[in-house]
């Protein structure tokens, strides 16, 4: 006869069946997290009504937490907003270095030639206004075409060290690159260590451009940095040959 389980007798445990793994998350998508986001607060003119109080946020973002300027940089889209905000950081930077080259530095050359008696002095002294003129109005035009070839740049060593990922082009890259390289410029006008400040934001903004385009973070930070090794390699082939070429030639007579 067949046993027959009591009322106070426990049930034999179900074996589940052998359920499919779950599917894998796409490899590149953005973390859900990143959905959520509000917009670049330059940008962010429904939570932040004011136009310095969006500036002032910016500097908030930027010194509490870098990294999320990347990940908020998504959200929109256009290259208007970033290069007006680095044109706002341009010319106080700008005013600054002119007035310190034209009062000190030309001061000094307009001195010595009117001590040596020499007509140029006076020239120089008319000339240079229109030249600082023509530098400010034409500032808009080198702060857009220094942000585009910045990001672009930065977009295509990021493709050479394998570091693209789809769902981010160079729109946003370029975007990423101008408020950021705002607040490099910045940080470059702090005395002896302006350099350093530069380097530094290099590496920050190639970590926040692999965090964006979802790729490793040496990938990103070399792209970043090839530009600078590139010049510091151009720079010390010309030196080189500045040097060499007189020796050779005066070896050869």
């Amino acid at each position: 006869m067949s046993e027959i389980t009591g009322p106070n007798e426990a049930l034999p445990p179900i074996i589940p069946l052998d359920e499919p793994p779950p599917l894998p998350p796409p490899a590149f998508a953005p973390p859900p997290e990143t959905q959520a986001l509000r917009p670049i607060p330059f940008e962010d003119r429904e939570a932040i009504p004011g136009f310095w109080a969006r500036v002032g946020a910016m500097f908030r973002l930027v010194f509490t937490n870098p990294l999320e300027l990347f990940d908020r940089v998504p959200v929109t889209a256009g290259i208007g907003a970033p290069w007006r905000f680095l044109l706002l950081m341009s010319v106080p930077i700008f005013l600054i270095m002119a007035l310190l080259f034209f009062f000190l530095g030309m001061g000094i050359v307009l001195a010595a030639l009117e001590e040596a008696g020499k007509p140029e002095g006076r020239t120089l002294a008319a000339v240079m206004p229109l030249i600082f003129g023509a530098i400010l109005l034409l500032m808009p035009l080198f702060t857009f075409l220094g942000m585009i070839i910045g990001g672009m740049l930065n977009h295509f060593f990021l493709w050479m060290w394998g570091g693209l990922r789809p769902g981010v082009g160079m729109n946003q890259t370029v975007r990423a690159y101008g408020y950021a390289s705002a607040f490099i410029q910045i940080g470059g006008l702090i005395p002896y260590i302006g350099i350093l400040v530069q380097v530094a934001g290099m590496v920050v903004i190639g970590m926040g451009l692999a965090r964006m385009h979802r790729t490793d973070t040496w990938r990103g930070i070399c792209a970043a940095l090839t530009p600078i090794l590139l010049l510091c390699c151009c720079a010390a082939i010309g030196i080189f040959a500045a040097l060499a070429i007189p020796s050779l030639l005066a070896a050869r007579h």
